[in-house]
């Protein structure tokens, strides 16, 4: 027989697990790859032709039932002395024999029953040879999407870290707050790449392993995902089922009542063995003839073996503690069966009541990122907390990654102990991906993404006395706009035209060049506005507390409380705008968020000197 493993076959199989090899450049879905791959698997080879050497074994035994035919023939020459005188004499002689056992105490039958048992067990070998092989690709599968999908997340993450670098970097260069910021996001930056590596070394491995299991690329992996109606939410039905159908445990309940059988075979070794024997001579021919030889003969003869000693005896002691060992064996992966059912079904059934609480998770970390984002530009929050949430972001999202893959891998997993993995695989397979906006940094809800950005351009401005204004008004979209407005108006026409999400009008209140400071361009800053404001969800700015300062005829500053809604996002600033007038109309030059005034310790409360 030709080896599998040939010089040429050995070496493709290694370029294949390397993947210096061609591979399709889409991989087929979960049930596809298990099915195309599965009988190919060394372990399943060698079960199978374990259950074909078994029943081999019954063909053995099933021939000593019948009875066995022998033929003889002899050509001899001799020499004989008849009366003194050398004789030349040659023999040809032909003989025919039939020997049938008629009684050995029912030793074959048990032998022959415990070759059937033998062959089942072989059988159930085969079964949780399969289902273990269909449960590693399972499981391999499932493992290389959730450290792609890892990854992915840790990158949006270090990407999201480079930018804060990059703003913290400016602001040390322009001698705003003290290196020691810069140096805390390199430390986080370190921990995050160091972390990818991790992962891109445990991705390697989970891709070799897939090439070894399956002899293609990893390419276009599916999240997979099995029907939840498949395990039942009854523990005790559950165990009952598996119980039953478990290969590994039916196979050591067949090879024990094998061990049974082989007693039985033990027991007939007590009893003596009958054969029956027909002997007929077919043909003689001697020459030159004796006075006396027989030509033709028939002989019907019985026998009767009676064993004696102690060898059968010891044979079927033999035979009795091996077959309470196979028992015990039995018995013993029962209670391990029994043992890894409950912890996988507690851990599968906990994994699915959590998995709603993870998504959550994701929902309310991507918002706390981006609102501590904004409370950093803003001066409200420190680089530490920003860092701190954006960290926690990528811990939820894989927490999220990580319990999807644990349903599918246990759920998985107690299908292959119940022997229905391949079968379910089949008939309830259905890819699971999650959503994308759930493995992003921005948030979930339109709202939050729409929320204002404080623009903090320069040094809070001196404090100055400024004249009350007269009562600010809501703002409305039927503001109307005019060469002559007061700066009152015009405030109120800018934030109308932001609650109306109109983005053309909103722009239209900054001069053509405005600076939104922090090192970024008129460009970007325009372009980051136009998000925000046109996807806000019902957006609402109202302002109170608004002061007007004049610095002569064609500049004045405005200081103003802003209170922000979108969706279920809710902000409160102060703010003070900086007017030009530019071809006899108001125009915003600089727009700066100040911090909150500080408490006065004693006394009525009183407008803060700003």
């Amino acid at each position: 027989m030709t080896p599998f493993f040939t010089a040429p076959r050995r070496l493709a199989v290694v370029l294949a697990a390397c993947g210096l090899l061609g591979a399709p450049a889409y991989a087929a879905p979960l049930p596809s790859v298990v099915d195309k791959v599965l009988l190919q698997q060394p372990s399943v080879r060698s079960a199978q032709a374990l259950l074909r050497a078994t029943e081999a074994q019954i063909t053995q035994v099933r021939s000593d039932f019948l009875p066995s035919l022998g033929l003889s023939y002899r050509n001899s020459d001799a020499r004989d002395e008849t009366q003194g005188r050398p004789v030349d004499r040659n023999v040809r002689r032909s003989d025919a024999s039939l020997r049938w056992n008629v009684f050995n105490g029912a030793a074959d039958t048990s032998r022959l029953r415990s070759a059937a048992f033998s062959r089942d067990a072989a059988d159930a070998d085969l079964d949780s040879v399969l289902e273990q092989v269909a449960f590693e690709i399972t499981e391999t599968y499932a493992d290389v999407v959730r450290l792609r999908q890892t990854m992915s997340s840790l990158q949006a993450t270090i990407a999201r870290q480079e930018r804060v670098e990059t703003s913290v970097a400016q602001r040390v260069d322009a001698g705003r707050i003290s290196s020691a910021e810069l140096d805390l996001m390199h430390v986080r930056l370190i921990q995050s790449r160091t972390l990818l590596g991790q992962l891109r070394a445990q991705l390697g491995t989970a891709e070799y392993r897939y090439r070894l299991l399956t002899g293609e690329a990893p390419n276009e992996l599916v999240p997979p995902g099995i029907r939840s109606k498949t395990v039942e939410n009854d523990i005790d039905a559950l165990v009952e089922r598996i119980h039953e159908r478990n290969p590994r445990l039916r196979a050591a309940l067949q090879r024990s009542s094998a061990r049974k059988a082989d007693i039985g075979v033990a027991r007939g070794s007590f009893f003596p063995a009958v054969d029956l024997s027909v002997n007929k001579r077919l043909d003689n021919n001697t020459s030159p003839v004796p006075v006396s030889d027989t030509d033709r003969a028939a002989q019907l003869q019985v026998s009767i073996d009676i064993p004696l000693g102690g060898k059968n005896l010891g044979r079927h002691s033999e035979a009795v503690e091996r077959h309470q060992a196979a028992q015990a064996d039995a018995d013993d992966l029962l209670l391990k069966v029994s043992r890894e059912i409950t912890d996988l079904y507690r851990q599968f059934t906990e994994a699915r009541e959590i998995a709603p609480l993870t998504e959550r998770r994701v929902v309310a970390a991507q918002r706390v990122a981006a609102a501590y984002e904004l409370h950093f530009e803003a001066g409200r929050r420190s680089l530490n907390d920003l860092s701190i949430a954006q960290e926690d972001l990528f811990s939820a999202q894989r927490a999220l990654i990580e319990n999807r893959a644990q349903q599918t891998t246990l759920q998985a997993q107690l299908l292959s102990l119940a022997g229905e993995l391949r079968e379910t695989l089949r008939t309830h397979y259905q890819p699971a991906p999650i959503q994308p906006e759930l493995l992003g940094t921005t948030p979930y809800t339109p709202a939050l993404a729409a929320a204002p950005v404080p623009v903090v351009d320069a040094l809070p401005a001196p404090e100055m006395e400024l004249a009350p204004a007269a009562a600010a008004k809501p703002a409305t979209a039927a503001t109307t706009e005019s060469d002559a407005a007061s700066p009152e108006q015009r405030l109120e026409a800018w934030a109308a035209a932001w609650a109306a999400r109109d983005f053309d009008a909103y722009r239209a209140f900054y001069v053509a060049d405005f600076q939104p400071g922090k090192g970024r361009s008129t460009a970007d800053w325009e372009s980051e506005r136009r998000t925000r404001v046109s996807q806000a969800q019902s957006p609402s700015i109202h302002i109170d507390n608004l002061k007007l300062r004049p610095r002569g005829t064609e500049r004045l500053s405005t200081r103003f409380t802003q209170h922000y809604s979108a969706g279920h996002y809710r902000d409160t600033v102060r703010k003070q705008i900086d007017w030009v007038k530019v071809d006899g109309q108001w125009k915003i030059a600089a727009e700066t968020v100040l911090a909150p005034p500080a408490p006065r310790p004693t006394g009525p409360t009183t407008e803060a000197t700003q």
